[in-house]
């Protein structure tokens, strides 16, 4: 263990998963997994198609709640909080499907993730007083400061559908980081990506964990995972298959077993 692991281990854990489990009607999407994240750290969860890395992701976020097992983020317990409100907590997403609002511009997206950090409220819409104004004023230059740290303050007055895909995906991360998180999920995050906007994916991601930011992704890319990932978590059939370092995961024979099909 690295220096730099070994005195993150010894912070408390920014998420704690404990014995969570989700079954959809008669199937078992997940069964009983636990794991921690240290902050500042990036943790991947692998695993086959179907083996619930989806699912694991919703319960953290709130979208769905477990049926069994809690999750707890900086030492709260957050089983049962709404979507909003975990956002409020410092808990932001991205989707495997990219959800963009499509006729908005690129610029409007991220003022959108900022929205849960203002205080205009509706009656300071009406009245439109100074501190109203100046608050807009400081939600325009973050949000092109974001665009610019994804690199698409060029395209800040696009409308969003008619950017590439790839540039869709920055602009969703761009936009959780508006919400100015301390914990953020990314879902497939290399999804339809080429090899350029990946090897771009992983520095950027770099450079979110610098500043601050703990990282948990689901990955299948797994050059990318192994290359920035500090520790990963493989799921299989709903169930913890191994957790470890890039290096312990690659040696694990149960998961070679699990995504080559070997006895």
């Amino acid at each position: 263990m690295s220096d730099r692991n070994a005195e993150l281990g010894s912070l408390p854990p920014l998420l704690r998963v404990e014995s969570v489990s989700k079954a959809f009607g008669g199937i078992q999407a997940l069964h009983e997994v636990s794991f921690e994240v240290a902050p500042g750290t990036i943790h991947a969860v692998i695993g086959p198609n179907g083996a619930g890395k989806t699912t694991l992701f919703n319960i953290i976020t709130g979208a769905y709640p477990p049926d069994e097992g809690g999750v707890v983020y900086a030492q709260q317990e957050v089983r049962g909080r709404k979507v909003h409100e975990l956002v409020s907590l410092g808990i932001a997403r991205t989707f495997q499907n990219v959800e963009l609002f499509g006729n908005m511009s690129v610029l409007e997206n991220v003022l959108v993730g900022q929205h849960v950090r203002t205080r205009c409220g509706f009656l300071g819409a009406i009245v439109r007083g100074p501190w109203v104004r100046r608050e807009e004023r400081q939600m325009r230059e973050y949000s092109m400061e974001l665009l610019e740290f994804v690199g698409l303050d060029g395209v800040a007055d696009h409308r969003s559908s008619d950017l590439p895909f790839g540039w869709q995906r920055f602009l969703e991360i761009a936009r959780a980081l508006a919400t100015r998180p301390h914990l953020l999920l990314l879902d497939e995050p290399a999804s339809g990506l080429n090899a350029v906007e990946t090897h771009r994916l992983g520095e950027l991601l770099e450079e979110i964990r610098k500043r601050g930011v703990t990282l948990v992704l689901v990955e299948h890319d797994m050059s990318l995972t192994m290359g920035i990932s500090d520790r990963i978590l493989v799921l299989h059939q709903g169930k913890k298959l191994a957790e470890g370092t890039p290096r312990e995961i690659q040696a694990n024979e149960a998961v070679i077993s699990a995504y080559l099909g070997k006895e």
